[in-house]
């Protein structure tokens, strides 16, 4: 993994090591692009995709395998997405509206007024993490959230008992 270095404000100078990560992998064919771009520059080195999202396919995943094949070069993780206007993997997810997961302030909203169902949740986390293994053929590098919704309550809670039980050692970023 190529890090990039920065110069620490500490009086030793030691250096850190940083991800600069580029998210919605899968929104649009141009963002996959610029991502792609980016890694083979050496201008980011981590990604996280949106395995809801219309322009992830299974080949995006061979696309950004490929750039990790002789090293690797980029972080690749999972961009929790439950909001809209993306529809749900599962079956059986609410709260949506026309069969679109609801906007950011909506399915915040339902979050801090406790009207989600933990169990709904955690199916759908489930869902999207499988997708991205079958795509990639392992787990991610690391789980994030589309507008930061893994951080809402419930979300947070369902999102950390999926990673503690089918990912144990991801790191939620």
């Amino acid at each position: 993994m190529k890090y990039v270095n920065v110069i620490d404000s500490r009086r030793d100078g030691t250096r850190r090591h940083i991800w600069l990560c580029a998210d919605d992998y899968g929104m649009s064919p141009a963002i996959n692009v610029a991502i792609r771009d980016l890694v083979v520059r050496g201008r980011i080195n981590a990604t996280s995709v949106m395995v809801v999202a219309p322009n992830f396919y299974r080949s995006e995943a061979v696309s950004l395998n490929i750039l990790n094949a002789s090293e690797t070069r980029v972080a690749i993780g999972l961009h929790l997405t439950l909001t809209a206007p993306y529809q749900p993997m599962s079956r059986n997810f609410r709260p949506v509206r026309n069969g679109i997961f609801l906007s950011q302030q909506e399915i915040a909203r339902h979050s801090f007024l406790h009207r989600l169902k933990r169990e709904v949740m955690e199916i759908e986390i489930s869902s999207q993490l499988q997708e991205f293994i079958t795509a990639f053929g392992r787990l991610p590098d690391f789980i994030d959230g589309h507008q930061h919704v893994h951080l809402f309550p419930q979300i947070r809670e369902a999102l950390l008992s999926v990673v503690k039980e089918v990912a144990p050692n991801v790191w939620v970023r």
